[in-house]
């Protein structure tokens, strides 16, 4: 009886590192518009300040980059096109590299 070895793929480490990390980044910008429309929502349209309170919380709670926050909400986007403020969102992450 022959055992063979699996071969193995040539995935380079740099490929799967930066799949990753391309996963993580949009996730993590998906939580920021999630929770910035919540906030717009609480804010602006319900003028509801306990539910405006507690995002701003949970904001504090999970350690996310209020400036970011404040850049989306206060920056004139339409927070209900997608491109616009993820065009946005971009933006600011690239004004806070330098």
């Amino acid at each position: 009886m022959v055992i063979q070895k699996p071969s193995q793929t040539s995935t380079p480490a740099a490929t799967v590192v930066s799949a990753e990390m391309e996963c993580r980044t949009r996730n993590d910008r998906q939580s920021y518009l999630s929770i910035t429309r919540a906030i717009a929502n609480a804010q602006f349209v319900l003028a509801d300040q306990e539910l405006s309170r507690r995002l701003w919380q949970d904001v504090g709670d999970r350690d996310l980059e209020v400036g970011r926050i404040l850049h989306l909400l206060y920056g004139g986007w339409d927070l209900d096109n997608n491109e616009e403020v993820q065009d946005a969102d971009a933006k600011f992450l690239a004004l806070a590299l330098y």
